[in-house]
């Protein structure tokens, strides 16, 4: 089925595949319309303010983008590959996210938990975890490395969920307070859990199997060697059997390539000049 179009997707319910076949119109414009929520907050995309115009935040995106002449070609795919991510689960709707997608101290990654998102429905929180990248040359096809990249979020987040890092904590209920609509019941909830597990990693009674987490991989690789989604079902399996979560959901996104989304930004920041 089509997600949008330009956007195949497979669900299968407790993980879910997407190929972005082209940027489409389509896609453009959800790039267009949400870009300012998904950087700043919902609030920010409400306001009038210059700062928060869609002008503004995607000339900040190339900004960001090419902060470092050294910026390393992991770095370019992990903003794209988050961006897409973020994108993606704005279209879909299950979850309000709850943590902006520019880190506001500086222009270097974000320090902590890569999404926080609050679902509606179950009143829970649920971590995520972003990885990108390409296939490695050990990695011998489209699934082989797209289960690289999943495996590789599930580590980070065992390794936080379980460490006793008060600045992850601190981090993402600074980002609820300063992503989320004002004086809603979502804000208020995601804070009150965000601060419960905090203060369960300051007793030391924090567990990975305690919290619900998206593993999320955006593979850019040609799409004539498309990831299988029976092997990312047998990941999923593999990660449930392992008990370290409480509830697992996987995203897994393939594109060719990153560059053109940037290129399309790029080509949007200048004509916003």
């Amino acid at each position: 089925m089509e997600l949008i179009p330009g956007v195949k997707k497979e669900d299968y319910s407790d993980y879910v595949l997407y190929f972005i076949e082209s940027l489409s119109d389509e896609l453009k414009q959800e790039i267009r319309s949400r870009l300012v929520a998904v950087c700043y907050g919902g609030d920010q995309a409400q306001s009038e303010s210059k700062i928060y115009s869609y002008k503004a935040t995607v000339k900040e995106f190339v900004r960001r983008y090419k902060s470092s002449k050294n910026a390393s070609e992991d770095r370019k795919k992990g903003m794209i590959g988050e961006l897409l991510v973020h994108v993606v689960l704005e279209i879909e709707g299950r979850f309000t996210i709850a943590s902006p997608f520019f880190n506001m101290e500086e222009r270097s990654f974000k320090k902590g938990f890569d999404v926080s998102l609050y679902e509606e429905s179950t009143k829970e929180l649920w971590i995520a975890e972003v990885k990108s990248g390409k296939k490695q040359k050990q990695q011998s096809n489209a699934s082989s490395a797209i289960i690289g990249l999943i495996n590789t979020a599930k580590n980070d987040l065992k390794k936080r969920l379980n460490g006793k890092n008060s600045n992850l904590w601190l981090n993402a209920i600074n980002a609820a307070r300063v992503s989320m609509s004002s004086g809603t019941h979502q804000k208020d909830a995601v804070i009150k859990l965000l601060e419960k597990y905090a203060d369960d990693m300051v007793d030391g009674n924090n567990s990975s199997d305690t919290f619900n987490v998206v593993l999320a991989a955006t593979l850019f690789h040609p799409l004539y060697d498309s990831m299988n989604a029976c092997n990312v079902g047998q990941k999923y399996t593999k990660v449930i059997n392992e008990k370290l979560f409480k509830k697992v959901f996987i995203m897994a996104i393939q594109k060719e390539t990153f560059e053109k989304i940037y290129d399309f930004l790029e080509s949007e920041a200048k004509n916003e000049a």
